[in-house]
């Protein structure tokens, strides 16, 4: 292959990559926005635009819901469109009065305005949080629900930002109300934005909060389990803090019940299965690895097995490997043979027949 050609390759394996990348970063991004937004609501969109309905918002001119989606669609379309409307002296405050008047229709648009600015780097949502968090409290329990899901989930994407984010909203007692609207809440959309805001809040300051408010939270996610898979991704993510001692709990109980659930599918037995594994490896006594083991040999273990058979598709083989190797660390086999049955040659391989095959 001459130079030219070996070029080519090069610049045709550049192009690829950088299509991939900014494919990966257009997922991660939708994953975080609270709005669906139609590629054909964004071809009115440029930059002369924005600027125009941030001096038109800041001078307080009647303010259409159509233009704020406009406005909402903007932000979405790079940091340019972010930054001109922010330039715009006294524009985001003008916002916060739209996302704070009595017209609920302006109100949610306003809002949601706000969600996408969320997306952009940790130094506009630290402002952000600053300006806006103790507005968007006021509304969490709104009776609108539209209205209340959009600010737990713009309240989450700052959560998300930093701790620095956190700390601030933590100090007007968002994690308390994140757990009442876990608890009291009765709208699916609701309930949904709640989970994925505790998600992210606790990823930046689980460590930050009191053993007794983790608690409280378990119990809500608890009451869950039978109705909502992402219950059981929050358990996982207390289960990875240290300080709590879930082995002295029932949480392994809890989770056990539910897998005769309907509910019950890969994508909870993967943070199921991460949950022993972690309440297992913080029990001295051992007793954990034994609830574990004799599960595995009655009918909660064919379940289990099931699901990973009926999923092959779905490697699970580290986190298989890494709850087996916790359970007998923890009753320090270290040999396939022994008095007690569940050393027995036998039984052992029963038991990793289960999870690893």
């Amino acid at each position: 292959m001459n130079s030219a050609s070996t070029a080519r390759v090069k610049e045709k394996i550049r192009y690829d990559i950088n299509v991939h990348r900014e494919q990966y970063k257009q997922v991660l991004l939708n994953s975080r926005r609270g709005v669906v937004v139609e590629e054909e609501e964004n071809n009115e969109l440029t930059i002369e635009v924005i600027k125009n309905l941030a001096l038109e918002i800041k001078n307080k001119k009647q303010i259409t819901v159509k233009q704020l989606r406009l406005l909402r669609n903007g932000f979405l379309c790079g940091t340019d469109f972010v930054s001109v409307f922010l330039h715009v002296q006294g524009a985001i405050e003008s916002l916060l009065r739209l996302a704070t008047c009595k017209n609920e229709e302006v109100q949610l648009a306003a809002i949601e305005c706000f969600c996408n600015l969320t997306l952009g780097d940790k130094r506009i949502c630290f402002k952000l949080t600053k300006l806006i968090s103790t507005y968007l409290m006021m509304y969490i329990k709104h009776l609108n629900y539209n209205i209340s899901a959009m600010c737990i989930w713009t309240l989450g994407n700052l959560s998300d930002s930093s701790p620095g984010s956190c700390k601030i909203l933590q100090n007007q007692n968002f994690f308390d109300a994140l757990v009442d609207r876990l608890q009291s809440s009765s709208c699916d959309e609701v309930i949904f934005n709640t989970f994925y805001a505790l998600r992210l809040f606790l990823k930046n300051y689980m460590p930050h909060l009191e053993i007794e408010d983790l608690n409280k939270l378990l119990l809500a996610c608890y009451e869950r389990l039978n109705t909502w898979k992402e219950s059981f991704w929050i358990v996982y993510q207390i289960s990875c803090y240290n300080g709590m001692k879930l082995h002295q709990s029932e949480c392994m109980e809890h989770l056990l019940n539910t897998l005769n659930e309907d509910i019950i599918d890969i994508t909870c037995l993967v943070p199921i299965l991460r949950t022993f594994s972690n309440i297992i490896a913080l029990d001295s006594t051992g007793h954990s690895a034994l609830v574990l083991l004799y599960a595995l040999l009655c009918e909660k273990g064919s379940i289990i097995r099931n699901l990973l058979i009926n999923n092959r598709d779905i490697n699970l083989n580290y986190e298989c490997a890494w709850l087996l190797g916790n359970a007998f660390n923890a009753l320090k086999i270290t040999e396939l043979n022994g008095k007690d049955h569940l050393t027995q040659t036998e039984t052992f391989d029963e038991i990793c027949s289960y999870l690893l095959f």
